[in-house]
């Protein structure tokens, strides 16, 4: 999920808070507060992490379809295999020591389940987001390809109401239950559809005038529309994308929520940029969103093992449950059920992941060196 081009660091800003709100979430609040605040995590992250991908979208990829289709499989679809198998041996493992979560180890968890669900493991489910991504990506380049032929002139105007029809379209599916078996991929497809359209429509036509309003009247409208949307349903919204069966308020709501979260936090990184965009820490965390989004439950899991071993020893921890420690992926243990324990949580959900991208990173260079070693 990141992006090789000069370095804006915005989006290195908006990168590190959406995984970061991915993890929260993951982690039943993160033990903070904002979760149960205007903005649920459940109606942003996602959204954010495609609106980012749209902005760096190029009309020059249109050129070699072909060449950004492989590409796009190097840096989305082959990692995504690779977890995949990885995560399927270590269920099987994990179950010799009693750890009954996770799928069997099939050609259809393999190679199938990983397009249309991305669950089957359990531990790697954060991931299912990765070809959901990677079909919004090819669809749009097909789609501007296609009508461009037919009329060359065809403004961006046009391409974002396209992709706000299609976002509709899906979320009328959904709201229909088109959403079993292979029918839940193209519904997840079209849903981020206006997202990843609006990250284009925003670099190439708004974004110039984004920057003329002023920081207070441009949040106050947000938080206005937000209140009227809370006020008029009696709660803040939330959206399960992963399988896109809550949309409820029909196939409107889950857009207009994405937008008003985007437009919010897109704000909130022009103004931090030039405090904080260049931290070290911030752009370790950007650069490592894939990892993250991947490897974030087994760092969940590590926690709570030590909690485990712990409570052999220590009476502080005599309540852990071992039946839901080795059976259900979202019990988290608290001691004496203090909720800020599950900051402990989504701190390992993010340093646990880092580590094992830069140790990917280094055994990558290792590689590289060896290969250039034998080429002279």
């Amino acid at each position: 999920m990141r992006e090789n081009r000069k370095t804006d660091y915005r989006f290195k800003l908006l990168y590190a808070f959406a995984i970061i709100m991915v993890v929260l979430d993951h982690a039943d609040g993160g033990g903070l507060a904002l979760k149960t605040d205007w903005y649920l995590y459940g109606g942003l992250p996602l959204p954010l992490f495609v609106f980012c991908s749209g902005y760096f979208y190029r009309d020059a990829d249109e050129e070699n379809a072909g060449m950004y289709i492989r590409r796009k499989a190097k840096t989305l679809l082959i990692p995504m295999y690779l977890y995949t198998i990885a995560y399927g041996l270590i269920v099987q493992l994990l179950r010799a020591k009693g750890i009954a979560m996770g799928g069997d180890l099939t050609p259809e968890n393999i190679l199938i389940a990983p397009l249309i669900n991305g669950h089957q493991f359990v531990y790697n489910m954060g991931g299912w987001f990765i070809a959901p991504l990677f079909m919004v990506e090819i669809f749009n380049l097909l789609i501007r390809k296609v009508l461009k032929q037919v009329c060359p002139r065809i403004s961006e105007t046009v391409f974002f109401v396209i992709g706000i029809l299609l976002g509709l379209a899906g979320n009328q599916l959904a709201c229909m239950g088109f959403l079993a078996g292979w029918r839940l991929a193209p519904v997840r497809m079209l849903y981020f559809m206006p997202f990843y359209s609006l990250g284009i429509f925003y670099r190439r036509t708004l974004e110039k005038t984004d920057r003329k309003i002023p920081s207070f009247p441009f949040f106050a409208v947000i938080f206005v529309i937000k209140f009227l949307i809370v006020w008029h349903y009696g709660r803040p919204l939330r959206y399960t994308f992963a399988w896109c069966n809550d949309f409820t308020e029909g196939p409107v709501m889950p857009i207009l929520i994405g937008f008003l979260g985007i437009a919010m936090w897109m704000r909130i990184a022009v103004i931090l940029t030039p405090v904080i965009g260049r931290s070290r820490w911030i752009n370790l965390v950007a650069d490592s969103t894939y990892s993250i989004m991947m490897n974030q439950f087994l760092g969940f899991m590590l926690v709570k093992t030590v909690f485990a071993l712990g409570s052999r020893v220590y009476a502080g921890f005599a309540d852990f449950d071992w039946i839901r420690y080795k059976t259900d992926i979202w019990y988290y243990y608290m001691p004496k059920g203090v909720v800020y324990t599950l900051i402990v949580y989504s701190f390992a959900g993010v340093a646990f992941p880092i580590l094992v991208q830069m140790l990917l990173n280094k055994g990558k260079q290792a590689l590289r060196r060896g290969e250039d070693g034998k080429n002279r």
